[in-house]
């Protein structure tokens, strides 16, 4: 193996990443590393921050130079080339400067293809004109903090609703712009459930985020200097100096293709667990990679930094003669909205039933750490189970308080194939500044085991609210304090407080269909249990209570 002539095709993170452990793994291999851009190791994930100035300076987001690869790694390193065909035959490829346009043939041994995923850009008229970005590297940041440093943008407009189009629109807000963002749906993070994307919707309208929803861009025009001017939507028209297209990225392929490589149902680059094409000694890595979800076992395309590092060792053992295997993905994920943490792992409850899963679902808030303790904040935690067994299939989770331990705690849960059931006994660490005595995750986990169960009946605040909607005939009942329910109520409800509820209820219909309801969920459950223990037949409470409710209320 110590003359094996390894080519990577592609750099930033699972391209460099190969590299680097191809090298670690084997010191005498041929290794060169091939890429269209200037930079080869930067970390992209960190532009919102340096275009919103908390990274002061663009050089902070390279991570390693050309230089570093080729004195301290031996890696030579072909900056601004591009692969032009790859002839799996006779094992070559064919390399073009792009400075000089001079192609070259380089043999391969082994043959790695990390050429990732690119912006994708709508048709739209007047897409070309200036001041229309995408943010997909250290040059666009650059540019778009430029523009935004001369504070000449007044209005600015974000295409789509993704976590990069969050990030975006919370950079912008303080530059002080007003800034609208515009969806085809009704709702923002078209891979979270609407009960809690809406939350994460109203946080951002509450900053400042003009959100356009059931809209969509028709075309730009242009000043005198060819700079986007104005936007044309289906509904409306307004001023923008300055429009960001998140539209989604779509994976670099074309070379595969050509090549006769496999691409999957997913429209990304096949691969088996050890991140082989279906051509010998080619194997491909990152954001052009179809992988397998590991609680559907079905082809998902979900680039991630994550993934797409963990593929580079990877890989960088197998071709130098390793084995080593990719057992999949659960797509985790967390992103700062503002003053929220919002994540997510494993299926949403949408996913699942279109996965055909039967499932359950429970929306628990609680504060992050003792409630007495200074700077506790309240977190909302959604947990996912299939229905009979009580397998753990995901988790959202948002809210001001902390948020990214709870996520990991749930993906790793997913990697054992956790049930509900084993979630509520989790060995937990605690200290009043860290979490409460029975964490989030537990109390959420112990409230949908006994729905599970049957022992309880609970309603979300979304399916109340259809319900709402059609008019059915049931109550809704507040049970918080007149001085809490004269704060904001949701309208059309009943009030009777919890401490005189008992007194009370016997007056009631029990046949007639009741939800509870309070601040967070505790009082409205202790309800439902002094309701069910009188008799009453038909009772329900609805979880997470007003600070889980994402729709009006009044005043």
């Amino acid at each position: 193996m110590e003359h094996t002539r390894l080519v990577i095709i592609g750099a930033v993170a699972s391209g460099t990443k190969t590299a680097a452990k191809a090298r670690r793994e084997n010191p005498g291999a041929e290794i060169t590393l091939i890429t269209e851009e200037a930079d080869i190791s930067y970390a992209a994930c960190g532009t919102p921050y340096y275009i919103s100035d908390i990274i002061k300076d663009s050089s902070s987001l390279i991570i390693k130079t050309p230089d570093y690869f080729q004195t301290m790694l031996n890696v030579q390193v072909l900056t601004e080339h591009r692969v032009e065909s790859i002839n799996s035959a006779e094992k070559d490829i064919v390399v073009r400067n792009l400075k000089t346009h001079y192609p070259v043939t380089l043999p391969y041994d082994r043959l790695v293809l990390a050429v990732g995923a690119t912006p994708y850009v709508p048709p739209y008229e007047g897409v070309h004109y200036g001041n229309i970005f995408t943010l997909h590297n250290v040059s666009d940041a650059i540019k778009i903090k430029s523009l935004l440093g001369q504070r000449k943008v007044k209005n600015a407009l974000i295409v789509g609703g993704g976590f990069i189009a969050l990030e975006a629109a919370m950079t912008l807000i303080t530059y002080g712009i007003n800034t609208r963002l515009i969806i085809r749906r009704d709702h923002i993070l078209s891979n979270f459930d609407k009960d809690i994307a809406i939350l994460i919707q109203n946080h951002i309208k509450a900053k400042g985020v003009q959100i356009l929803e059931e809209d969509e861009v028709k075309k730009f025009k242009a000043d005198a200097e060819e700079n986007v001017a104005t936007v044309v939507t289906e509904k409306q028209t307004f001023s923008a100096e300055f429009v960001l297209l998140t539209t989604g990225t779509k994976p670099n392929i074309d070379l595969a293709r050509k090549a006769g490589i496999t691409i999957g149902s997913t429209g990304a680059i096949q691969v088996n667990n050890r991140l082989e094409t279906n051509i010998p000694d080619i194997y491909a890595v990152g954001d052009c990679v179809e992988t397998i979800h590991m609680i559907t076992k079905k082809p998902v395309w979900i680039p991630l930094a994550t993934t797409a590092n963990k593929h580079g060792r990877i890989a960088g053992i197998n071709i130098c003669g390793g084995n080593d295997t990719f057992p999949g993905v659960l797509g985790t994920f967390v992103v700062r909205v503002f003053d929220w943490t919002v994540a997510k792992t494993g299926l949403s409850e949408k996913e699942a039933i279109k996965d055909g899963f039967v499932t359950e679902s429970v929306i628990v808030p609680s504060h992050d750490k003792a409630h007495y303790y200074p700077g506790a904040k309240l977190i909302i935690v959604k947990l996912i189970a299939e229905k009979q067994s009580g397998l753990l299939l995901g988790a959202e989770i948002v809210g001001e308080g902390v948020v990214d331990k709870r996520i990991d705690v749930v993906s790793s849960a997913l990697m054992g194939k956790t049930t509900i059931e084993q979630l509520s006994k989790y060995d937990l660490s605690y200290a009043p500044p860290y979490s409460t005595p029975m964490d989030p995750l537990i109390t959420a986990a112990n409230v949908l085991r006994k729905k599970l169960e049957g022992k309880i009946q609970s309603i979300s605040p979304f399916t109340t609210k259809q319900k709402m909607e059609r008019k059915e005939d049931f109550v809704l009942l507040d049970v918080r304090t007149k001085e809490e329910f004269d704060t904001g109520h949701i309208e059309g409800c009943c009030h009777l407080p919890l401490n005189v509820l008992k007194s009370k209820a016997d007056t009631w219909d029990k046949k007639k269909e009741i939800i509870t309801y309070c601040g967070v969920g505790l009082r409205a459950y202790q309800a439902y249990q002094i309701l069910k223990n009188a008799g009453f037949e038909n009772v329900k409470f609805m979880e997470g209570g007003l600070y889980s409710w994402p729709y009006t209320i009044k005043k």
